[in-house]
């Protein structure tokens, strides 16, 4: 007999109507446009950076055109979260469609760097109540023996579109600029917008904040907890970003930016645990073992693919001279490999009931793809990278979508949200944390390994030429042995890819071992 959150949800089940018909077609088309340009802007900035360092000659920000993004994205999704929680999520969607928009259309016309980053940061904070959206939408639309197929339409969705960006942003570059590739968000935001605002219908019953007067809606949103705990998110990733760059690991406003960070997370924690229902994070959900183990391996396997899509990108532009079109066909097999194998485990999940196996393989074979990567070399067989790129998302993809499942399993609607949320969080911290760090790595050891393989050779040239236009003010006699020392400094830079594979075991075995086919 289904107990707890699941008896819970099977009683909700049945009295819930749910929209059918055309309107929730367009609505359920509209939800998957949506996942589809998030997808598209969180990949297609890395093949953008050669170009974007080339236009503002700024390399220390290269890290920050994507941190700027996952950053604001991390710090306000359990706000929107409770936002959805608590208002109409027609509304807050719709909101949340603007401000990415607003983003995209701020990147497009950008004249400088500083410009370019607040728009990345912008629209990350729109994409953060896209992505929470989607999933919240879509539970709202359907019952719960129709999520899973569903919910893998919108993961493929979103991974074919991670797959596609590389190669648009390529061609949008070589026919237009980069510019174009944010310019393209806006047609696409236009009609989902439009969709949604036509199409979109509660279920008969409402959701389970409704009816309140809006003083108390404002009151239950936790605006304390997100101003103590955007704040300290902001501070770890600038400390990060900063540290043996612009400023020494020693110098105090590093060590004053790493000390707020826990100081702030202590306090939220503490701010949580009292208001405990009303809290941003119920204690709760935030305990909760799938929850937990969801996070964990969200968090090792977006580090993965933000560290390597970023950093193969950099490796094909400038260590083999492609073109960013090339670049960008070159990146298609890490995602193709991806998004194959996120139907495959989402076919076998509705088949098999458990999602929990496809966690275990993709956590064995994650640590193998990604360490058989940094065995390239500058001139290796193209051939060779393309299989280890296809083999390394093969494996990310067989794990990717467990832990939307779990969720959707665990936890009764009114908390999926939450639940989404926390699992997404980690993810997108991850990539804005992984990025950052390896932007620190990477940059030291360019410098390193360029005087290493090439004594005597300038070690600010790729600020002043970018990491693409560097080829040409480098002579004919030392451009073999620079490219050698970039290419090492690539290499290294994937370790850390390498170190997140092996540690999301955790979370595979830590998973609980419950079938979706429960909740039916």
């Amino acid at each position: 007999m289904a107990t707890g959150p699941v008896r819970e949800q099977l009683e909700t089940e049945d009295v819930l109507v749910y929209p059918t018909g055309f309107k929730r077609g367009l609505v359920l088309f509209s939800i998957l446009l949506c996942v589809v340009f998030v997808g598209l802007d969180m990949t297609i900035v890395a093949v953008a950076v050669p170009s974007l360092s080339n236009q503002f000659k700024q390399l220390n920000d290269i890290g920050w055109y994507s941190a700027s993004y996952q950053l604001i994205a991390s710090s306000f999704i359990f706000f929107f979260a409770r936002l959805y929680t608590v208002f109409p999520m027609k509304s807050i969607f719709l909101v949340s469609i603007f401000l990415f928009e607003l983003g995209s259309l701020l990147c497009t016309v950008a004249p400088t760097s500083a410009t370019f980053i607040l728009g990345r940061a912008i629209a990350g904070l729109g994409s953060s109540g896209v992505q929470t959206g989607s999933i919240v939408l879509l539970t709202s639309q359907l019952p719960v023996h129709k999520r899973p197929f569903w919910t893998g339409i919108v993961g493929a969705g979103s991974n074919i579109a991670m797959v596609i960006a590389p190669l648009i942003g390529g061609v949008l570059i070589d026919a237009f600029s980069w510019r174009a590739c944010f310019g393209i968000n806006l047609p696409i935001g236009a009609i989902a917008s439009g969709f949604i605002a036509y199409g979109f219908q509660m279920p008969a019953n409402p959701p389970h904040e409704a009816g309140l007067p809006v003083v108390e809606m404002c009151q239950r949103l936790d605006i304390a907890g997100t101003l103590v705990f955007v704040p300290a998110i902001v501070c770890l990733l600038i400390g990060l970003q900063w540290g043996g760059l612009k400023y020494g690991w020693t110098d105090a406003r590093i060590i004053v930016l790493l000390v707020v960070f826990p100081v702030f997370i202590g306090v939220f924690a503490v701010m949580q645990c009292r208001k405990k229902e009303d809290a941003t994070l119920p204690p709760r959900i935030m305990t909760q073992r799938s929850v937990l183990a969801g996070a964990w391996f969200n968090a090792c396997s977006n580090g993965i693919l933000a560290v390597t899509e970023y950093y193969m990108s950099i490796y094909f532009q400038g260590v083999r001279g492609f073109s960013a079109t090339k670049s960008g066909a070159m990146g298609l097999p890490l995602f193709a490999g991806m998004a194959v194998t996120v139907l495959t485990a989402g076919v076998g999940t509705t088949w098999m009931g458990y999602y929990y196996p496809f966690m275990l393989i993709s956590s064995v074979l994650m640590p193998i793809a990604s360490g058989l990567l940094i065995t390239i070399e500058y001139n290796d067989a193209l051939v060779k990278i393309i299989l280890l790129l296809t083999f390394l998302g093969a494996g990310v993809g067989l794990g990717l979508q467990a832990p939307v499942f779990a969720v959707q399993t665990v936890l009764p609607d009114k908390d999926i949200a939450t639940g989404v949320a926390i699992t997404g969080f980690t993810g997108l911290l991850a990539s804005a944390l992984f990025v950052s760090v390896s932007a620190v790595l990477f940059q030291s050891r360019l410098a390193i390994e360029v005087e290493r393989h090439s004594p005597g050779t300038d070690r600010n040239i790729f600020d002043h030429g970018g990491l693409v236009d560097v080829r040409e003010q480098i002579g004919s006699a030392r451009l073999g042995a620079v490219l050698s020392g970039y290419d090492e400094a690539v290499i290294q830079t994937l370790y850390i890819p390498v170190a997140l594979a092996s540690l999301s075991i955790l979370a595979s075995v830590a998973m609980e071992r419950r079938s979706v086919k429960t909740t039916q």
